[in-house]
């Protein structure tokens, strides 16, 4: 499957919830050669100089005209992408998704790890978040310290 980012992302400062620091928060579509294939949500933070990330992939098996209307499947995968102990570089680690938003039909089955692991979309969103990492360049830039693409104003 062939993976692009919508270049009309939307990233937006913001004040973390629990410390006041500035950080980024991105939201974007990815496509696949069929079209719409995802959403994703990512927060972007700097905790004493710990560069992580929090990314929700929002997936559905149908993507209606209006992404606001999910269908039965929808589903919604979240990770942690940081420095973990003993790993030499960063990692990716399953997390409740969509933790803000209990209650909002938009993210469907919101996915803690133990119900992450066994689902059959699993291979899809370690490809997906493989591609965040990789193409999406605040979520590149931040989680490997290196220089942030220019952004338009």
């Amino acid at each position: 499957m062939h993976l692009s980012i919508d270049p009309a992302r939307q990233v937006t400062p913001s004040a973390c919830d629990h410390c006041g620091s500035e950080h980024l928060r991105i939201c974007g579509f990815i496509n696949s050669e069929r079209g719409a294939f995802a959403i994703y949500y990512a927060s972007l933070y700097d905790h004493d100089g710990v560069h992580e990330a929090y990314v929700d992939v929002v997936m559905d098996d149908v993507w209606n005209d209006s992404p606001l209307d999910p269908s039965p499947n929808r589903t919604t995968f979240g990770c942690r992408v940081g420095p973990v102990e003993g790993a030499p570089a960063p990692a990716c680690s399953l997390v409740q998704a969509a933790q803000f938003h209990e209650g909002n039909p938009f993210y469907g089955d919101r996915l803690d790890r133990d119900k992450a692991l066994p689902h059959p979309w699993l291979p899809l969103f370690w490809g997906t978040m493989d591609h965040l990492l990789e193409h999406e360049p605040d979520i590149h830039a931040h989680v490997y310290c290196v220089n942030a693409a220019p952004r338009e104003s």
